[in-house]
């Protein structure tokens, strides 16, 4: 009897122990909060000034929205639609991210930095941190979050604003991955630059070059007919085409036999949803 009590004293020893590891609560840190500009406030608020309240949605330079893409050092962590609004609302209320010294700074590029930028002298754009973890309302910012599972703060997004109001998005701040060029956010790209090249014959085969963004899924389609009459029967030719990386390129499909075929063909290329 002596040693089943004791044996129960034992085992209820051990049960209080795992309830007390089993309930303890996570501790996180409290939310930081916003600083103001510090040096540069005045050019900060002139720059928000001119850019439109609607601004945010990011996009690409075929004027698309559904595969911006963010590299965190050399690894690609998210391909999507971004929206950048809550960014540009936090710089209108003045609010700076203290635990990142350059938010807010002015941006000189490096050579060959962004070349689709145009280039406007120094200290004409500035650079500003887009976290999605914050809340305007508190005033504060949460550095805890990590941004697609993997990404710790300040994380490799940044907006790059002009003096003059143009909002450009970057996802590959660090310079490691593929995305060469910033996206747009304010004034959005002109549509129509995706669009063939040339098509031209190579021997008894028809070489097709257009452009595009790498990261995109193209597929070649032809058709036959006569001019007018062919625009609603085109149909797959090529498997599908996705060029590397995020950024603007061109790339070609050679239609084996195309050159000798009859009726002539015609082609387009298309963007798969």
């Amino acid at each position: 009897m002596f040693t089943r009590m004791n044996a129960w004293h034992r085992w209820a020893g051990l049960l209080a122990l795992v309830s007390t590891v089993a309930f303890v609560t996570p501790v996180h840190a409290a939310p930081t909060a916003f600083g103001a500009f510090p040096n540069n406030a005045a050019s900060v608020a002139a720059a928000i000034a001119n850019v439109p309240t609607n601004a945010g949605v990011v996009y690409d330079a075929l004027s698309q929205t559904n595969a911006v893409q963010v590299y965190n050092f050399n690894e690609l962590v998210y391909t999507g639609p971004i929206d950048v609004s809550l960014t540009l609302a936090r710089i209108r209320a003045g609010y700076c991210i203290t635990a990142e010294s350059n938010d807010g700074g002015f941006f000189n590029f490096n050579p060959g930095e962004l070349p689709n930028i145009p280039r406007k002298g120094n200290n004409y754009y500035m650079e500003f941190v887009v976290w999605f973890s914050i809340n305007i309302a508190s005033g504060t910012y949460d550095k805890t979050v990590e941004p697609f599972g993997t990404v710790g703060f300040p994380g490799p997004m940044r907006l790059l604003i002009g003096l003059g109001g143009e909002v450009y998005f970057t996802g590959d701040h660090y310079g490691s991955g593929l995305q060469a060029n910033a996206y747009f956010v304010n004034p959005v790209p002109v549509p129509g630059l995706f669009n063939i090249t040339s098509i031209a014959p190579q021997g008894n085969d028809m070489l097709i070059t257009w452009q595009t963004l790498g990261g995109e899924t193209n597929v070649v389609q032809a058709t036959t007919g006569t001019s007018g009459s062919y625009s609603s029967n085109f149909t797959d030719l090529s498997p599908i085409i996705i060029p590397k990386g995020g950024d603007f390129t061109t790339t070609n499909y050679l239609d084996v036999g195309g050159a000798t075929n009859s009726p002539t063909r015609y082609y387009r290329v298309r963007l798969v949803p």
